[in-house]
């Protein structure tokens, strides 16, 4: 059985996962580096949140919800892998922009020797 206490922290816990998936799912199409930036500041607050939240939940000896806490988990790993995903990408952003600076600075390097 849950408390008032308890209920409203998995409430805002659900809550606040809700909104990592937001943010994960705009960063995947985010390609303004100022909004970007601001994306992944949100998205480490929203972690810290939910980790503090998790923290608490686990620490209240009588929260027995053994399939909410195993539902939570699931969730750590499905964000962990769509955060994995847009690192990803974001790293073959910036390895094409530098293999696309390279070319740029041999046809500057070309036309200088004319």
């Amino acid at each position: 059985m849950t408390t008032i206490e308890q209920k409203m922290l998995l409430d805002d816990l659900d809550a606040t996962s809700e909104q990592c998936r937001i943010v994960l799912d705009s960063l995947k199409s985010k390609n303004d580096t100022e909004e970007f930036d601001k994306l992944v500041l949100d998205l480490q607050e929203l972690i810290a949140k939910r980790q503090n939240l998790l923290n608490v939940l686990i620490a209240d000896d009588s929260f027995v919800q053994k399939d909410y806490l195993q539902r939570q988990l699931e969730l750590t790993l499905s964000l962990e892998v769509k955060a994995k995903l847009v690192m990803k990408s974001l790293h073959a952003e910036i390895h094409l922009g530098k293999k696309n600076q390279r070319q740029v600075n041999v046809y500057k390097s070309i036309d200088s020797d004319r």
